[in-house]
């Protein structure tokens, strides 16, 4: 039968007084029965399957016949026992198969599944809590979930938990979302929210849960452990309540399931999980419940989709009524995709994307903490765009702003990428771009764009440890990670110079990051904010067609600086992190010590392996201020030594000439018979030759002379 609407059943339930406005109280969305109607009398046990997904980010164009038969296939071996929840993000930063309808279709999809509850992730936020209040609630026949979230009035603003009844356990289902939320969202969409302490917001509504009669509390977090290496010790399991059973984890797309033994009886009494993302996994949590002795025994797994699944998406669409109805709804979202998403907005020569690191043991996107081709294309983009008309000196953009690649193959079986190799479709241009975030820009001093930069190592507690700015082929710096934070910064570069730390830069970014997105914070000190009013997708798509074709570049912005010593005139140092992980880029094999600039004289080479190595510099052989530049070859990485490092070298004294040796006398000099200026003697008429001075001198001079 087709389950009542959620909505409806909250406000049936408020009306009759049964519940508060921040609590409600359902039966499963899949369970045959009507919302009030009495359930049949219970076993002594029953038997659960928690079915659970995070961070779903739209993806209507990745095999979401395989996500829906999935979850159909397991929800199939306990039809009546099953809860299908999600951790959230479930819009945002989405597919352009859904972003292009402003992710309509993916509620539709949930709904189409029957989702039984849902957390609010930082993404529901994207378009500020208007639009989760208004659109996406009304939409989704599903309740979304924030205890944490409250607003100017301090009541939450969606509901806290729900209640339901699956084989008559009562399951209390409480929901949170990151702290952190304040500063990954544009603050203007969430003006007067405050975003609570998760764990003691999870903490306090399970205790009113259990109080009120659940039997069994489930905590969505869309938040995950620090380490996923050791989970069991994050504050987000420590500090849960024992109260709750069940505690599921989002928003740092991880894959991990532990099993706790609370009470030492040798079973598992609580579960801790997070999915991965992209609905690309399912996470299981399968109890047995005592009502007798109010007990939980459980195990955990999270399932891969693909290998999940064991019929073609033909079969699965004839089998499963719910899979056909998201067919049809992705069907008619791709026809609008493709009318509005093919049109061809530029060419590239080689895959251009983002920083790629292990996960789970293999090689995946969207490696944020490391420097990536993508990144630094789309800030150069920026400043190109905004160079003339406002004056940009520096583009920035954030790693969280980029959510696909630009990848030269055609698909033949996509429409979205163009009808050839290495076009580039408006389609896939939004998928890089999807936040529809304003071109802003804002000067900063010197000093304050230091500091931006010392703030890529984020604040103790977020989600990530380290965020790494895309940046302007203008800009370049060294860095030392051993240093105390704010003082990891060692040289800035810009347009060739050292940066002034007093003087004004003006620089550009998309809306979020200049609002201090991020924990940027930095960037919203700044002066004389301005709106340019241009879209970053628009303007990006005009920078490719301008520019087209584009090749992938892999030099690098950043450098590590670490090691710095010296004795007498020479100075070493080591330099690491030359090698980008973005796709195609090579690694680099050597490092070229230039003099004056990065074209300059040649010092020496040194061989570089993994992306490291040291140099030894003799400075006597410097003119006096003279910068001295690293060129790796061949990714054209060039970076300035920091003028501190050259100065550690201060006390180096330079041989003068020696003292001649005694010689016969010389007949006296006859006067010239030559043409002006030359000097008849030992050597060639009008040139000599220069016999006294030590022969490091004559090595110097020889040198920088000729």
């Amino acid at each position: 039968m087709t389950p009542p609407k959620h909505r409806p059943a909250l406000h049936a339930a408020l009306a009759a007084g049964v519940v508060s406005s921040s609590v409600l109280v359902l039966p499963a969305a899949h369970a045959d029965e009507t919302a009030g109607a009495s359930p049949a009398p219970a076993a002594a046990d029953a038997d659960v399957d928690l079915l659970y997904f995070n961070d779903y980010h739209g993806r209507l164009a990745s095999d979401p016949l395989l996500f829906a038969g999935a979850i159909e296939q397991l929800r199939a071996e306990n039809e009546d026992g099953t809860l299908l929840l999600s951790g959230g993000d479930n819009v945002g930063a989405s597919e352009y198969v859904s972003a292009v309808q402003q992710d309509n279709p993916t509620l539709d999809v949930l709904d189409a599944l029957e989702l039984d509850a849902s957390a609010v992730g930082n993404h529901e936020f994207d378009r500020g809590v208007e639009d989760l209040t208004g659109r996406i609630t009304e939409r989704a026949d599903f309740p979304y979930l924030a205890a944490n979230v409250l607003g100017p009035d301090g009541a939450p603003v969606t509901e806290a938990s729900a209640t339901f009844d699956v084989d008559g356990v009562r399951i209390g289902v409480v929901g949170a979302v990151t702290q952190q939320t304040a500063t990954l969202v544009s603050p203007a969409g969430i003006a007067g929210l405050t975003f609570g302490d998760p764990v003691a917001a999870v903490n306090a509504e399970a205790e009113r849960l259990e109080a009120a009669g659940a039997d069994v509390v489930v905590a969505l977090y869309h938040e995950g452990a620090a380490d996923a290496s050791d989970v069991l010790a994050d504050r987000l399991v420590t500090g849960t309540s024992e109260t709750v059973d069940v505690v599921f984890n989002a928003h740092t797309h991880d894959v991990y399931d532990q099993a706790v033994d609370l009470d030492g009886d040798g079973d598992f009494e609580r579960a801790v999980l997070q999915a991965g993302s992209y609905g690309g996994s399912l996470g299981r949590v399968s109890f047995s419940y005592d009502r007798a002795a109010d007990d939980v025994d459980l195990t955990t797994e999270v399932l891969d989709v693909g290998e999940t699944v064991t019929a073609t998406e033909e079969e699965l669409v004839a089998q499963y009524p719910r899979v056909a109805r998201v067919a049809e709804i992705v069907a008619a979202a791709e026809a609008v995709a493709v009318e509005r998403g093919s049109t061809p907005v530029g060419q590239i020569t080689g895959d251009i994307t983002t920083a790629y690191g292990l996960r789970d043991g293999q090689p995946a996107r969207d490696d944020r903490g490391a420097e990536s081709s993508l990144g630094n294309l789309v800030a150069e983009s920026i400043r190109a765009t905004l160079q003339e008309p406002h004056g940009v000196q520096i583009g920035l953009i954030n790693p969280g702003g980029l959510r696909a690649d630009l990848l030269w193959a055609d698909d033949p079986g996509e429409a979205l990428d163009g009808d050839r190799d290495g076009q580039v479709t408006e389609a896939e241009v939004n998928q890089v771009m999807p936040f529809s975030n304003n071109l802003n820009t804002v000067t900063l001093t010197g000093a304050q764009f230091k500091q931006v930069l010392e703030q890529q190592w984020q604040p103790a507690g977020s989600s990530r440890a380290y965020l790494q700015l895309g940046l302007s082929e203008n800009v370049s710096y060294t860095a030392d990670p051993s240093r105390p934070a704010g003082d990891r910064i060692t040289s800035i570069t810009v347009d060739g110079a050292p940066y002034d730390p007093a003087g004004s830069y003006v620089v550009g970014s998309v809306s979020f990051l200049t609002a201090g997105g991020d924990n940027f914070t930095a960037l919203a000190e700044g002066t004389a904010a301005t709106d340019t009013g241009r879209i970053d997708r628009e303007a990006f798509s005009e920078y490719l067609a301008a520019n087209a074709p584009l090749s992938p570049q892999f030099d690098r912005r950043s450098v590590q600086l670490t090691g710095t010593a010296a004795e007498a005139c020479t100075v070493r140092f080591d330099v690491s992190s030359l090698d980008m992980t973005s796709l195609g880029a090579p690694d680099t094999t050597s490092l070229s010590v230039r003099a004056g600039a990065p074209d300059g004289t040649e010092l020496g080479t040194v061989p570089v392996l993994d992306g490291a190595a040291s140099v030894r510099l003799d400075t006597a052989e410097l003119a006096d201020g003279a910068a001295v530049w690293l060129v790796a070859e061949p990714t054209g990485t060039r970076v300035r030594v920091p003028d501190a490092v050259l100065g550690l070298a201060a006390d180096c004294v330079t041989p003068g000439p020696a003292e001649p040796e005694p010689t016969e006398p010389a007949e006296p000099q006859q006067p010239g018979k030559g043409r002006p200026g030359e000097h008849p003697g030992k050597g060639e008429p009008g040139r000599g030759v220069w016999e006294h001075g030590s022969e490091r001198a004559r090595q110097v001079l020889g040198r920088f002379f000729g």
